[in-house]
């Protein structure tokens, strides 16, 4: 027999995913993203060149910019919501692996704090990654773990334990996306994997070491 929209397992089950879905849009890309640019910002030295310019280039193309892909959660005429989910995915990956490779080009040409680049360039090859693993391999790789997962790991690396506290996010957000039933354990261990990976190659690419300074 089926559960009715009586019954207390559906009403627990329907529960459950509503506060999936609210904590994984609290924890969505383009907000940690800016929540990570903004933090790395404030620990610069004031003196450093095109300290502020390149804080603006950056939050404008790796989360502002971003963030309009919530715009594709509207329904407006669609009432099916796996559709409506579906669509603000395909929107994300489009929407950011544009704006990432050109905020990349354009922190180069104003010759921003290296840290700036770096992390648009981090942004730009997970965001390939999820791309290769969504679209080409059909394998959902969680793009909201990875975007929890990446400053993580930036934070962790610069600042040791002081960030020990934005660890927790991560099984946080495992847990919101089986909750809004998005993905299973194996896909939101996917793109954590992916992001922390390559958050740690790009930053000892571009000569950064732990603990190290962020200029």
């Amino acid at each position: 027999m089926k559960p009715t929209l009586t019954d207390p397992s559906s009403k627990k089950s329907r529960t459950l995913r509503i506060i999936g879905e609210v904590l994984s849009q609290l924890l969505n890309v383009p907000l940690l993203s800016g929540a990570l640019i903004t933090v790395i910002f404030f620990k610069l030295p004031t003196d450093i060149p095109n300290r502020v310019g390149g804080f603006g280039l950056a939050l404008l193309f790796i989360s502002l910019i971003p963030l309009c892909s919530l715009f594709f959660y509207i329904p407006g005429k669609v009432k099916n919501w796996p559709t409506i989910i579906k669509r603000q995915r395909i929107a994300s990956l489009v929407i950011m692996i544009i704006s990432f490779p050109i905020g990349f080009l354009a922190l180069r040409l104003s010759n921003a704090p290296l840290i700036f680049e770096a992390i648009a360039v981090n942004y730009t090859l997970i965001t390939l990654g999820l791309i290769i693993f969504n679209l080409i391999l059909r394998y959902k790789a969680s793009g909201h773990t990875a975007g929890v997962a990446g400053p993580a790991t930036a934070m962790l690396f610069f600042f040791g334990l002081s960030a020990a506290p934005l660890v927790p996010l991560i099984p946080l957000t495992i847990f919101a996306r089986i909750a809004a039933k998005g993905h299973n354990f194996w896909q939101l261990i996917t793109g954590s994997v992916l992001s922390i990976s390559t958050t740690v190659l790009v930053l000892f690419l571009y000569g950064f070491n732990p603990l190290s300074h962020l200029y």
